[in-house]
């Protein structure tokens, strides 16, 4: 009976110890803030996927870039990890990523198939391949006080670049308030490369584009209109609806901009997301019970019709990874909604035209966002291209800058821009 007993616990030993062995271990490297949110999901993919074990990874958006590069270079990133909007390119030149072109044609991916996921000009290498999965997205819109632009004789949002500058300059003559109080400072990182490539997308003309041979890359734009886009904002600077303090001010979201729109001492912004969720929820903190007089709506459009860009992260599978199968689960398993999205990950939108809304926002924002959202752009030639976008983003606060301190007309600094990024083009084409 002894004998029996000890087989049997024997052999149970050695059932476990298979079973142990049997289980896949993964690790997925997650950058955002929502850490208990996200180890949450996993556990529900581990409940759904007995024999994969998931270790969630810590790294800060700052540090991550260089981190995974170095850990590509000897074999030892993790099996999935979570990269910004327009990493994958460099990453999939530095060898550090897994193509997924295979696992997608055997297994689809997302709500409605690869084909409606946005910005997958993105996800791929400069071989073609795909090499990431997009994960979140969001973008730019205006929000706006709906009293100050009563107030200056508008009951909607204006929905042309004229309008919206003469509404501007409506409200600061009824109101003695600012209207469109942009940031229209120079820094590494300044918020006027966004706005005035909203201004130039919308009537259809681009720093770069690829060429109609698709292969090469070409500017689709003029000093002339570089130097119409400045005059644009330096007109509000100029008429005095943007204050000169705006000069200071260098990011979309920064304490002047957020207290100005709550204080309502600024009429309009224009801000990601997270920034008019920040200004909605302050001001009904500080107003409890009294209505909000904020609401969203897209940017002003032209003959290309309203465009700002999709920013966002991707998911991807490290070329190192020994366990690509169990990884494609988790990342397959990340980009359906249901239970990631709709009970942990919930401040982040899925990049699926068929479940791509801002339903999540505050009821006074969402139809803004969501409407800007589907006319969104993706970065495209600028990050595939050979001019980065970093190069371009700094050059065109610095020319942007010089103008609106007067310092340079803005045929002057237009044309230098334009013989820079010219010059940048012709030395990086192949």
């Amino acid at each position: 009976m002894f004998m029996r007993s000890a087989m049997l616990a024997g052999a149970a030993v050695a059932m476990l110890t298979c079973a142990a062995q049997a289980q896949t271990t993964i690790t997925f490297r997650f950058h955002d803030p929502e850490a208990p949110q996200m180890r949450q999901a996993l556990d529900e993919f581990e409940k759904a996927n007995p024999d994969i074990k998931v270790t969630m990874q810590r790294v800060s958006w700052g540090d991550a870039q260089q981190q995974i590069l170095r850990e590509a270079a000897v074999g030892s990133a993790p099996d999935v990890m979570q990269l910004a909007f327009v990493w994958p390119r460099a990453f999939a030149a530095a060898g550090a990523l897994r193509p997924l072109d295979d696992l997608i044609a055997k297994t689809g991916i997302g709500v409605a198939g690869w084909d409606q996921f946005v910005s997958r000009d993105l996800a791929l290498g400069a071989d073609g391949k795909t090499y990431a999965i997009p994960f979140t997205t969001d973008t730019f819109a205006m929000i706006y006080n709906t009293d100050l632009l009563k107030a200056a004789g508008y009951d909607k949002f204006p929905t042309t670049w004229n309008d919206l500058r003469n509404a501007s300059k409506a409200v600061t003559d009824k109101t003695g308030k600012a209207g469109w109080g942009f940031p229209a400072g120079a820094c590494g990182t300044p918020s006027i490369w966004f706005f005035t490539n909203y201004y130039m997308w919308s009537k259809g003309w681009a720093y770069v584009e690829q060429a109609a041979d698709g292969k090469k890359y070409e500017m689709k734009i003029t000093p002339d209109q570089i130097a119409e886009a400045f005059d644009y904002y330096k007109s509000y600077l100029d008429q005095g609806h943007n204050p000169k303090s705006s000069l200071s001010i260098c990011l979309w979201g920064a304490p002047e901009v957020v207290e100005g729109m709550v204080n309502g001492d600024i009429a309009i912004a224009s801000v990601p997301d997270t920034v008019a969720v920040q200004i909605i929820n302050t001001y009904k903190q500080r107003n409890p019970g009294k209505p909000v007089p904020l609401a969203a709506a897209p940017h002003p459009a032209d003959v290309n019709g309203s465009k700002t860009n999709f920013g966002g992260r991707h998911l991807a599978i490290a070329a190192n990874s020994k366990n690509p199968e169990a990884a494609w689960k988790l990342v397959r398993f990340l980009t359906t909604p249901d239970p990631t999205f709709t009970k942990y990950y919930t401040n982040y939108v899925q990049p699926q035209r068929p479940i791509m809304n801002y339903d999540r926002l505050p009821s006074e924002i969402s139809a803004g966002f969501t409407a800007q959202l589907q006319s969104a752009r993706s970065w495209g030639a600028y990050n595939n291209g050979p001019v980065s976008i970093p190069f371009m983003w700094n050059a065109v606060g610095r020319w942007a800058g010089s103008v609106f301190i007067g310092e340079k007309t803005s045929k002057q600094a237009a044309t230098e821009l334009h013989e820079a990024i010219a010059k940048e083009l012709a030395k990086n084409q192949k």
